[in-house]
């Protein structure tokens, strides 16, 4: 689902609104306590930018079957998509701090820009030279759509002086949709009949869901009373991976199933500007990796299947101010 930018501030606001009732983060909450004291509930929320760079990308190619049951080998990759991720997102941190040793933490992301750079199409047609391109197109991102949830329950097993550890598991999903406008199209290995230069038409749209339930270890430091640093590290093990292509002009739908592992990884640190108040910057990193079939169809009849691949690697910046409450 496609949100309008009203949309997405709409859902900010309802998410630091359910924040302030009781759905917040708890690594902020135990700043202000003071060492071996009993902390009570406490709720804390951010607001903040980060910059997110990367890519997520699907190849086809392999084991074939067509729809009227006639099986083939292709060649891997024989097509290969690149999305691109150099977006700005707005961000909201939430969380709860149940007890000295249970937490629940929650963040919304939504796009504030679309990517600059291009979508990228690259197509395989003779085997005879498989690390020569036949086909080559850039598209621009004419419209674009992120939104990225996460919330988990952390578990304080260890602590001592300025050191504790935590462990835990959640789940995050990612939906990215894209459209795309053909710019041109070219053929590197000189095949004839695939010049072209786009004009302006949505010549692709492209939807992307991955659903992530991961466990996680952590640790933090009190580098001084003012300073503190986190990091965190997950394993999604079973994570379940959903796309779909259109190509208008040719009437085709591409439908993936997918599924495969995730990393996450978060590195933070905490600066108390006052009691109540407090700056958080980051960095985290996500990188997915997925395989299973692609089924596609054109004007409506059905094609066949084909393997399919799929990963994509996120690598974000953030900023947040935040209050304790």
């Amino acid at each position: 689902m496609r949100l309008s930018e009203s949309g997405k501030v709409m859902l900010c606001a309802v998410l630091a609104g359910s924040a302030l009732l009781g759905v917040v983060g708890g690594h902020e909450a135990r700043a202000a306590a003071g060492e071996g004291t009993s902390l009570p509930m406490q709720l804390d929320l951010a607001l903040g930018l980060e910059a997110m760079s990367g890519e997520s990308k699907y190849a086809i190619g392999g084991a074939a079957v067509q729809a009227d049951g006639l099986r083939s080998n292709e060649m891997f990759p024989m097509s290969e998509l690149e999305w691109p991720l150099d977006i700005w997102l707005a961000r909201v941190d939430a969380g709860w701090t149940l007890s000295p040793s249970w937490r629940i933490n929650g963040i919304l992301k939504t796009s504030l820009s679309e990517p600059d750079n291009h979508i990228i199409d690259r197509d395989w047609l003779t085997d005879s030279m498989p690390w020569r391109v036949d086909v080559y197109s850039e598209s621009a991102v004419s419209s674009f759509d992120a939104l990225i949830v996460d919330v988990n329950l952390e578990w304080t097993f260890w602590q001592q002086s300025l050191w504790s550890a935590y462990a835990g598991a959640g789940w995050q999903h990612q939906s990215f949709e894209y459209d795309g406008a053909l710019l041109f199209q070219k053929s590197p290995s000189g095949l004839t009949g695939f010049n072209y230069q786009g004009n302006g038409a949505k010549g692709v749209s492209y939807e992307l869901n991955v659903s992530m339930p991961y466990l996680l270890v952590g640790s933090e430091h009190q580098l001084t009373p003012r300073l503190r640093l986190a990091g965190s590290l997950a394993f999604a093990p079973l994570i379940s991976v959903e796309d779909e292509t259109v190509l208008p002009l040719r009437s085709k739908t591409a439908s993936g199933d997918m599924d495969g592992t995730a990393w996450l990884l978060d590195l933070a640190g905490i600066y108390y500007l006052e009691p109540q108040w407090f700056l958080k910057a980051g960095l985290n990193h996500v990188k997915i990796d997925a395989d299973g079939d692609q089924h596609q169809s054109e004007g409506g009849q059905p094609l066949g299947s084909i393997e399919l691949e799929s990963e994509s690697k996120q690598t974000s910046g953030y900023l947040t101010v935040g209050r304790s409450f």
